[in-house]
């Protein structure tokens, strides 16, 4: 990621579109566990991704810019709750870094889950992307006009497929927990 980085702070648009198409979807589902609500989420990723490219020429090339993004999403999804909610944000910020660095881990884990739906078929994509929104199997069968069963075996179908694709054994973990028939 350094190299993207390096590249980013010199303008290259080509390597911020890939910084975004890599993080965005890790960082939405991070925005949303504090929001609730992806539409929030969704501003608050864009609005980062925005500032990012604003003030690129002051990035920073090193480890730290991973936990940066998180932060800085984190940091907008909390200010958003105290001041739209008037949500007090005093716990959250007493977060001790090991609680961080396992939020983030878990994140990675999602983001190579994510990586790995990127490549099942459509149908079963579609399916695995609505559930990782957290919808009800009842609810994809409702919105895609199909059966409950065909979410289940679409659902059984890439977990397999995915089991067969993915190394990290934390992300066959998640799989297998969403993957609930």
């Amino acid at each position: 990621m350094g190299i993207l980085v390096k590249r980013v702070s010199k303008g290259d648009r080509k390597a911020y579109a890939a910084l975004f198409h890599e993080f965005y979807t890790p960082l939405l589902l991070y925005s949303k566990k504090f929001t609730k609500n992806r539409e929030v989420s969704e501003d608050i990723v864009q609005d980062f991704f925005c500032r990012l490219w604003e003030d690129r020429k002051r990035l920073v090339n090193d480890k730290s810019f991973h936990a940066y993004m998180y932060s800085a999403v984190r940091n907008r999804s909390l200010n958003y709750l105290r001041d739209t909610h008037s949500v007090s944000i005093e716990g959250f910020e007493k977060q001790s870094d090991e609680d961080f660095l396992r939020e983030m881990m878990e994140e990675e884990v999602y983001r190579e889950l994510y990586a790995a739906i990127q490549k099942l078929p459509e149908r079963c994509r579609r399916i695995f992307l609505l559930k990782l929104d957290g919808e009800e199997n009842q609810k994809i069968a409702d919105m895609l006009q199909i059966s409950e069963e065909t979410v289940r075996s679409q659902l059984r179908r890439g977990k397999e497929l995915l089991q067969n694709n993915v190394v990290s054994f934390y992300v066959l973990g998640v799989i297998c927990y969403w993957c609930d028939f």
